[in-house]
């Protein structure tokens, strides 16, 4: 049967939505103001304008879960401060990096280009891309503030021999050393309510910052954010306030964040012919939570999904996945596929990370008794059995057979072991 998509086109275009303002609800969108965040914006305004005045106050750390309002906070002060500047006619800016998925010297480049330096994206090292930043700030008699944000994202790559965060936070809270001048105020922003303990102490000796934390919103405080972006994104009349509390419910009770509820609203109202109503909210929070899932598995490499699939497989047997038992796994799943596993340190050092860093597993170091060292213990934070359903489908598509872990011998005698 030949399908018209022209017609389909028509169609979605004629169609009557509740939605008419969807930019208000996407992520990329500033609001002029943060409800809730007001005390925050103004510590981060305050630090920004004694830095202005020519006090040294410090460097910055802000840091809480994700969803808080923290990019958003840091991009209202930047954007006023900016404007502040440039009417007054102060040599000052403000350089926004997001590091996510950024290698250390892609960072630097980005920083570099941020103030205007011509430096390659390819071809030189972060000695050079370092060299030429002081280079730069030696020469200009501007007062620079460096924001990085989401810094425990940056991406490891096999030529680093430092930890990407630490290298970053070391070499930009020691530019006064190199500088004969004072150094640009370095801000600092993290999802990671344990950052503080994931910095080298060496690094965190000169680093120094002050810290402030985003804490997250109660269930009333996102009732509220979400009524005051529907209002602008949704047709007048299309809504009550019944499902919105709903939403807000259902992200504290599902552990979410408002970047959920907004992709949930969207949804919601896609359906809607006249009303937003709860039974829409509950099924368009399924349909977000399956798509987003899926989307994450689907953007793993192979030697990703298969250690997701080994924490996931320990978990849902009841055995924990410690840095061992997770590799052996790992290893069984490998020779299965027919796949050449990788070493255990590259395993731990750059395979697991990444997971981590998208939100799927968290990990922690644990004592293994006097004199044995430590060793990492790993937690999924989704449905174990969902995962392995997921995961398992994309396997068998990219090992084109099916991989059926239920009839191997070697995983039939690791849950059997573990039932007895």
């Amino acid at each position: 049967m030949k399908i018209d998509l022209k017609e389909i086109l028509r169609r979605e275009m004629q169609k009557k939505t509740i939605l008419l303002n969807p930019g208000v609800l996407t992520e990329s969108y500033l609001p002029e103001y943060l409800l809730f965040r007001e005390d925050e914006v103004a510590q981060i305004t305050r630090h920004l304008g004694r830095y202005l005045s020519g006090i040294q106050p410090g460097n910055l750390l802000i840091h809480g879960p994700p969803g808080t309002g923290k990019t958003h906070a840091i991009k209202i002060v930047s954007k006023s401060y900016n404007e502040f500047v440039n009417e007054t006619g102060i040599n000052s800016k403000i350089i926004y990096i997001n590091c996510k998925d950024k290698t250390y010297y892609q960072t630097l480049v980005t920083l570099l280009h941020g103030l205007g330096v011509n430096f390659p994206e390819r071809g030189l090292g972060a000695a050079e891309a370092v060299e030429s930043l002081i280079d730069y700030l030696k020469e200009s008699n501007g007062r620079y503030i460096f924001v990085f944000d989401e810094i425990d994202k940056l991406k490891k790559t096999y030529r680093d021999k430092e930890e990407p965060m630490n290298a970053l936070i070391y070499r930009m809270s020691r530019l006064d050393e190199l500088l004969d001048k004072e150094s640009p105020l370095i801000v600092m922003i993290s999802n990671k309510s344990n950052i503080i303990e994931k910095i080298e102490h060496a690094t965190m000796a000169k680093f120094t910052p002050k810290t402030i934390y985003f804490r997250e919103y109660n269930i009333e405080e996102l009732y509220q954010i979400l009524l005051d972006r529907i209002k602008s994104a949704l047709a007048p009349g299309s809504f009550t306030t019944e499902p919105v509390k709903y939403l807000a419910e259902l992200i504290k009770k599902n552990e979410r964040d408002l970047r959920w509820g907004f992709r949930v609203l969207i949804e919601a109202a896609l359906m809607a012919h006249d009303k937003l109503t709860t039974d829409l909210i509950e099924e368009a929070a399924r349909i977000v939570d399956n798509d987003m899932l899926s989307q994450v598995i689907h953007s793993l490499s192979n030697h990703q999904l298969i250690v997701l699939w080994a924490v996931s497989f320990l978990e849902n047997v009841g055995i924990l996945p410690v840095t061992g038992e997770l590799y052996q796994v790992y290893k069984l799943v490998c020779e299965e596929l027919g796949w050449k596993p990788r070493s255990m340190r590259h395993v731990m050092h750059y395979v697991t990370p990444k997971i981590e860093s998208l939100g799927l597993i968290t990990s922690r170091e644990k004592g293994q008794g006097r004199g044995r060292g430590k060793t990492l213990v790993f937690h999924l934070e989704e449905n174990p059995k969902k995962i392995l359903n997921m995961v398992e489908e994309v396997l068998s598509e990219r090992a084109h057979k099916e991989f059926k872990p239920h009839e191997i011998p070697e995983f039939i005698q690791i849950s059997f072991q573990r039932r007895r």
